[in-house]
């Protein structure tokens, strides 16, 4: 698809001001200023977290981080995953749906009854506006809040400076994180990276700590680091792959440990996952991180005049010493596990360490020590991004005594396997259930007994469910795909269940849906190769977004049939609802393809809710 093609697409979408996202903050902020009976912006602190990928992980992250610490952590993401509720919430929980729906009415009624000369908030405005109420209301320590669209004329960007100087609004915004940058809403925030670049970064603010992620774009990067040392200098942290995010393989030392009179909940131990599916997951990846980047930023920065944790609150790897006094005149090295599956995940690690490096020295969040970040960063959780889903409870075909069990602490799920409710065995970090004894959380399932079959015999058992919906997001699921298969193929060898036979080769089944306004030629180019099957399906409107247009899967077929790579070996279906897709895999016995469904985060929600999966 041709860039003019995408700007066009994306244009014909914008919505009319009622019904969704009109960029502008003179609406919100007149809202917020005089028709609540409170601005809620001068009771919060804000991470703000603005970019093109890694948002969502990122503020995943730093919220569970903060909550490991003791601090009661409102998080705000755009869009919902499920339910429109879910996109706020507060310790990880989102607000009770009822508690939604009359706090969105009476936003609704408020804004009808103003009259404002600046005119009714949009439908993206009220979410945002909701949002700082309910957190306002309810006294949170820190607000983590993602950007909705571009940053500089984002509903969410209303927040002031940490000392409130000059007049970009109210309540302190303390740290702003700026993720990889890349063509995103072309034509809407920007007709080129350097443009959305610019956008992005205008979420900045004077005298607050600035993230900035390693860019894959070089204009990003020059432009978002321009911008910083104009607002902000002195205060940044570029984060480089290299040497500041170290992957390693530790044994970690799992503890309990204590910070005064707060217990601080232990580290969950690593999970026997299915080999193909735990390669670089459940804390047996490690972020090796240095803080901060450089022997001159460290001294600057204030670092070398003080410790970090006690020694006896320290949760590390054993190749790690503890913090002292007397060891804090050079950099200091921590150790964090990459619970979120992708090797980009450790990017996004390192830009939450030193967002949550700066609370603790800067913004006095002193409870943040390294124990309480490796717990939060353990037991992160991000639905819908390289989860793993399973398909047993739609293969009603299996006889009972096949149907596998797992450890209770891998299961995502209203309810065990055995009961015929949908089960996310995901990989993202979605361990929503964990054994109490072992400082777990989360709901309980009842379905885990011993004696699980073979997972590298029931590849068609499983889902691999990512939210990939741009070119870097396409790159990146691509090479977690081909690793994987390449971890399957070696295990069947060294298993003896299967030879090394090039005619055998695994392929990939992609089940795909775009939204309108998506490079769709050049995503399925990435994911797509020959041998592959390609199954496109629409998805279901989302709820509260009707700016959101599912691209046909005719319209996608056309497309993908004028992609090189999509030869005559690649089979190619049309769908028309996603239940016929799982009834198909349902009935699948092939274990030569791993079913992999991309394309849009709204069609991943429809599999989660055509599974029964509750992820949060």
């Amino acid at each position: 698809m041709l860039k003019a093609d995408i700007v066009a697409a994306n244009l014909a979408a914008l919505p009319e001001r009622s019904t969704g996202i009109v960029l502008g903050l003179e609406r919100i902020v007149n809202f917020l200023e005089n028709t609540l009976p409170y601005d809620p912006r001068t009771k919060l602190r804000v991470v703000h977290v603005a970019g093109t990928n890694g948002k969502g992980s990122v503020c995943a992250l730093i919220s569970e981080a903060l909550i490991a610490a003791g601090y009661k952590v409102g998080t705000f993401n755009s869009p919902h995953f499920l339910e429109p509720n879910d996109a706020l919430r507060i310790q990880g929980m989102p607000i009770p749906e009822s508690e939604h729906a009359e706090l969105r009415e009476w936003i609704r009624t408020l804004d009808a009854e103003s009259q404002s000369p600046s005119g009714q908030l949009t439908s993206f405005e009220q979410v945002t506006a909701s949002a700082l109420w309910w957190f306002a209301q309810n006294d949170v320590d820190i607000a983590v809040v993602e950007v909705g669209m571009g940053g500089l004329r984002d509903a969410t960007n209303v927040f002031a400076s940490p000392d409130d100087r000059g007049s970009m609004g109210v309540g302190r915004s303390l740290v702003q994180c700026i993720c990889p940058v890349d063509e995103d809403h072309l034509g809407v925030i920007g007709n080129n990276v350097e443009e959305i670049a610019r956008e992005k970064a205008g979420i900045m603010r004077p005298g607050s700590w600035i993230i900035i992620a390693n860019q894959d774009r070089t204009e990003a990067f020059h432009k978002i680091r321009q911008t910083a040392h104009r607002v902000s200098p002195g205060r940044i942290v570029n984060v480089r792959r290299q040497p500041t995010c170290d992957i390693h393989v530790p044994n970690f030392s799992i503890k309990s440990c204590e910070d005064g009179d707060n217990v601080v909940q232990r580290l969950r131990p690593p999970t026997d996952l299915p080999c193909w599916a735990s390669f670089n997951g459940t804390g047996k990846r490690c972020l090796r991180a240095k803080y901060p980047a450089s022997l001159d930023t460290y001294i600057k920065s204030g670092h070398a005049q003080r410790s970090r944790d006690p020694p006896q609150t320290q949760v590390l790897s054993s190749d790690v010493k503890p913090l002292t006094t007397e060891s804090a005149s050079v950099p200091i090295e921590v150790d964090l596990p990459l619970a979120l599956p992708g090797y980009y995940q450790a990017g996004n690690a390192c830009v939450a360490f030193y967002a949550l490096d700066v609370l603790r020295t800067q913004f006095g969040f002193t409870k943040l020590t390294d124990a309480a970040m490796q717990v939060g960063f353990q037991n992160v959780r991000w639905p819908g991004r390289l989860s793993w889903l399973s398909l047993l409870s739609k293969r009603a075909a299996l006889p009972r005594s096949a149907t596998p069990s797992f450890p209770e602490d891998m299961i995502d799920s209203a309810a065990s396997v055995n009961s015929g409710v949908g089960m996310a065995y995901d990989h993202s970090g979605n361990n929503s259930s964990g054994n109490e004894s072992q400082g777990g959380s989360g709901h309980r399932s009842s379905g885990s007994e011993s004696g699980s079959i073979d997972p590298t015999e029931s590849l068609d058992n499983w889902l691999l469910a990512d939210g990939a919906h741009n070119e870097p997001a396409a790159v990146e699921l691509r090479k977690y795909v081909d690793t994987t298969l390449r971890r399957i193929s070696q295990q069947r060898y060294i298993r003896g269940t299967r030879t090394r036979n090039t005619n055998t080769a695994l392929h990939v089944r992609w089940i795909v849906g775009f939204s309108k306004g998506k490079d769709v030629s050049t995503i399925l180019s990435k994911l797509v190769m020959p041998g592959d099957t390609l199954w496109i399906v629409p998805f279901s409107q989302p709820k509260e977004m009707p700016w959101i247009k599912c691209e046909s899967p005719a319209s996608i077929a056309r497309v993908a049939r004028r992609i090189p790579s999509i030869d005559n070996s690649v089979h190619l279906e049309e769908f028309d609802h996603l239940s016929d897709v799982v009834d198909r895999l349902a009935t699948d016995t092939s274990d030569m393809q791993l079913n992999a469904l991309c394309g849009s985060l709204y069609l991943v929600a429809d599999m989660y809710r055509e599974l029964q999966i509750q992820p949060f």
